[in-house]
């Protein structure tokens, strides 16, 4: 007897050094970049400190990034999907010669950002000639988002306004050029437009009351990996799924994996949280409008974009299958 115990005991040790989920099955490996740093950007961090990846057999590597190093990372194949990611670069890659990429969920649908600027700056149209700063790199969601809201208010950001960059998605480094003088405004999601406020700025313009629909905080896979690993894709949809619906029904929780996550102190991980939970869907379906008004944001830099089809970079029927499951109410 003493003989057997050991070798069931060395045989869950064998298992638990291979590594297996639920029901015994080994758990899949996947690498997932997260782009961003936002509360819509967080809820891969939900999904691993409540072993959600493991529940639905998956071994998940989290590798922070941002968007346009995720597009490099996928077509290298060292990674299989970016998480809390916007369309924007991936489908600019795609028109600019790129093997495809598909949204194949998004619960952020409008641009969660605000524009802040030094004292004295009090309306858009004051930004004319002044210096502002994206606090990522150019092409990244921050950026398309600002060049494109202040398109639609009739400042040109090409020939109206100088934009400077970030080459990590960094949005403090805003509020340390603000501080310094070198530039005079910058686009900031919550905590960051809180901090702003906190400390002497404007807030210009709050950029979710345009109603623009756009598409912000996502999972986009590599076209060829959906279709080659379509059950992996499903698997940590599902993850998400609970990790959403955790989000919105255990704020507490929540919020002491945002502060860690977001680096900040409670009260404006607080902040972030009640404005997102305002802007997020609880169902994550993506949608088709919110890829129409990217392509308009990017066709001035890739003319291609004009003809695309915003449709050929959407499949709804990985979120369509958890609505059956369940998932989403």
């Amino acid at each position: 007897m003493k003989l057997t115990g050991k070798i069931v005991a060395f045989c869950f040790f064998v298992l638990a050094l291979a590594g297996v989920g639920h029901g015994g099955e080994a758990l899949r490996k996947m690498t997932v970049g997260q782009a961003g740093v936002n509360p819509g950007a967080g809820l891969f961090s939900i999904a691993v400190n409540q072993g959600f990846y493991k529940k639905h057999g998956l071994d998940v590597e989290i590798i922070k990034t941002n968007t346009t190093a995720a597009v490099q990372a996928m077509l290298a194949k060292k990674m299989d999907m970016a998480t809390g990611a916007g369309m924007a670069a991936f489908i600019t890659a795609n028109l600019e010669g790129a093997p495809g990429f598909t949204l194949v969920g998004s619960w952020v649908n409008v641009f969660p950002y605000k524009i802040m600027a030094q004292k004295g700056i009090r309306k858009v149209e004051d930004l004319r000639g002044k210096t502002g700063h994206v606090g990522a790199p150019f092409g990244t969601i921050p950026d398309t988002a600002l060049r494109f809201a202040l398109g639609r208010l009739k400042i040109d950001a090409e020939k109206d306004v100088k934009l400077v960059q970030h080459s990590n998605a960094d949005p403090a480094s805003i509020l340390a050029a603000m501080e310094k003088g070198e530039v005079q405004f910058g686009i900031l999601a919550p905590p960051f437009d809180l901090i702003a406020e906190r400390r002497g700025y404007e807030m210009l313009l709050a950029l979710p009351g345009l109603g623009i629909p756009w598409q912000q905080n996502g999972e986009i896979v590599p076209t060829a990996y959906l279709k080659a690993n379509r059950d992996n894709v499903l698997r940590l949809m599902r993850a998400t799924a609970e990790a959403s619906k955790f989000y919105f029904d255990n704020k507490d929780k929540t919020l002491e994996i945002l502060t860690e996550y977001l680096g900040r102190p409670r009260d404006e991980a607080e902040y972030a949280y009640n404005q997102f939970k305002r802007w997020a869907d609880k169902n994550h379906r993506p949608q088709v409008e919110t890829i129409k008004t990217t392509l308009e944001a990017i066709k001035k830099n890739t003319p291609k974009a004009a003809g695309a089809n915003a449709a050929s970079y959407v499949d709804a029927s990985i979120v369509d299958q958890l609505v059956k499951e369940g998932y989403y109410k």
